[in-house]
Order: structure tokens, then C-alpha cells, then sequence
């Protein structure tokens, strides 16, 4: 447990450090840190599993890992320089899968058709999610830190909350052949906890912004936000089984690599990034 919060501290610590020097000095840097965790978490993904044998699939995989988080970073250069930019997630996405595919067509007698789909999903997946981070910080309406905070409070708040719920109250196994600790009580109890911290974090969000977020709209949505989290966790842990692994990594001691961290982070953040193109979350 003690390896654990302090693996969990330096984390924290090194999360607020990229934010403040991102807001000092250039929003790039927060992008250079989703970028780096999320090629941890697509090597873990591809590699870790192993599911995919493909040194060269990995490769593209990592390269296209690398270089979606800063789309934004692009963007924002563009606007600066006052010129125009096409470059977008989809395109990045799609050079991707020409690829993969192509380079497994080409060594089918070697590649499978079933492990580069996998490693494309998985890749996709891990990759999207911190794209979509990038993307929420880069907010034009200037409330990016605010969009971080509701996805980590969708994803580990609950989480927290179900972690004590079920532990005192639980009684009724959720999924006990691909995760025996969660309860149905625990689910209950992480979903209300997390009502309860967003309201929170709405509230001190108006008093000292000076702005104005849509607290019942927030509060109305994170349920299902929440609901994803619990689901992300799960379908990690679902393929982990499959592939006879305990953890995805060791970079993170207590908690194991980036996916056993974040594997709830994967699912929420792509939800809040449409939750804030479609509703107005702040005014």
C-alpha cells in the first residue's frame, strides 16, 4: 500500500508540474507528456498482451502514438503564424491503418489477420483517448483545465468511491471471473460518490473562476461518465485475463503500467471531449 501512494504522489506531482509549466510557458509541454504516456500505454497495449509479434507494426503503432497529441500543437502554431493547416486526428488515423494493414497483407504469411486488428484497435483506442486530452486542455473557450478535471473526476473519483463503497457495503460480485473485488454495491456507491465530488468541484469552480459551469447539466451526465469509467476498467481487465497477464507494465509501482492506471481515463476522456462540443458545459 505504502509503494503504492507513493507511486501515486510522484505521478500527481509530475501531472501538476507539466499543467503549470504548460500554462507558463507553452501548452506543447502538457502535449509532450500525453504523448510520452500514451506510447507507454500502446506498447503495453501491443506488446505487453502479446498479441502482436510485429516489430514493424509496433513501430508504426509508437510513431502514431507520438505524434497525435500534438495535432493541437500544430494548430496552435498555425494560428500564430497566421496560416491554414489540414493536418487532423482522421488523417493521422488513417495513414496509420494503410500501414499496418498494407505491411500485414504484404507478410501474411507472418502477420495475422485477427493480431493486426487487434493492434490497430488497441493502438487506436489508447491513442484517441489522449488525443482527445490534448484536444480538451486546447479548449478554445479557455476552460481546458476545467475539462481535465471532469474526466479525472468522472474516472477516479469513481473509482475511489467504488473501491470504499464495495469494501464496506459490498455484497453482490459484479464480473467475478474477470475482476472478483468489484461489487454492485461498489458500482452504486462510485457513481454517487462521483455526483457528489463533481458538484463539489462545480461549486468552488464558480466561486473563484469567474465563470459560471452548468452544474446540473455536468451532474446529469456524469453517471453515464462514470458508468463508462467502471466499463473501461473492466474491458481492460477482460483482456488481461485473456492474455494470462497480471498487469499490463511495472512502470508505476503499485498499480502497474499506464493501462492499469488510465484504463478507465481511455473510455471517459473521448465521452467528456463529446460532451463538450455538444453541451454547453460552461457559460
Amino acid at each position: 500500500m505504502k509503494t503504492r501512494i507513493i507511486s501515486g504522489a510522484v505521478g500527481i506531482v509530475i501531472m501538476i508540474a507539466a499543467i503549470f509549466a504548460s500554462i507558463y510557458l507553452t501548452p506543447v509541454i502538457l502535449h509532450v507528456l500525453l504523448a510520452v504516456i500514451g506510447c507507454i500505454g500502446v506498447y503495453e497495449a501491443v506488446k505487453s498482451t502479446g498479441i502482436v509479434k510485429s516489430k514493424f507494426i509496433l513501430v508504426a503503432s509508437l510513431v502514431y502514438a507520438a505524434a497525435a497529441p500534438f495535432v493541437y500543437s500544430v494548430e496552435m502554431m498555425a494560428d500564430i503564424l497566421k496560416v491554414e493547416t489540414r493536418l487532423d486526428h482522421t488523417a493521422l488515423m488513417v495513414v496509420y491503418a494503410i500501414v499496418v494493414f498494407t505491411y500485414a497483407m504484404f507478410k501474411h504469411n507472418e502477420v495475422k489477420p485477427k493480431d493486426v486488428a487487434f493492434g490497430f484497435a488497441a493502438t487506436v483506442a489508447v491513442t484517441y483517448a489522449f488525443w482527445t486530452l490534448a484536444g480538451l486542455y486546447s479548449a478554445e473557450d479557455g476552460h481546458g483545465l476545467f475539462y481535465l478535471l471532469l474526466v479525472i473526476i468522472a474516472a477516479w473519483g469513481c473509482d475511489t468511491g467504488a473501491y470504499f463503497s464495495g469494501y464496506f457495503f459490498g455484497k453482490h460480485k459484479m464480473a467475478p471471473e474477470i475482476s472478483p473485488k468489484k461489487t454492485v454495491e461498489g458500482a452504486v456507491g462510485g457513481i454517487i460518490v462521483d455526483m457528489l465530488i463533481m458538484l463539489v468541484a462545480c461549486l468552488i469552480y464558480n466561486a473563484y473562476s469567474g465563470f459560471k459551469a452548468n452544474t446540473w447539466i455536468i451532474i446529469a451526465v456524469t453517471p453515464v461518465l462514470a458508468f463508462a469509467g467502471m466499463m473501461g476498467d473492466l474491458i481492460f481487465s477482460y483482456i488481461k485475463r485473456d492474455c494470462g497477464i497480471k498487469d499490463y507494465g511495472k512502470i508505476m509501482p503499485g498499480h502497474g503500467g499506464v493501462l492499469d492506471r488510465f484504463d478507465s481515463v481511455l473510455v471517459v476522456a473521448p465521452l467528456v471531449y463529446v460532451a463538450v462540443v455538444n453541451l454547453p458545459l460552461v457559460k
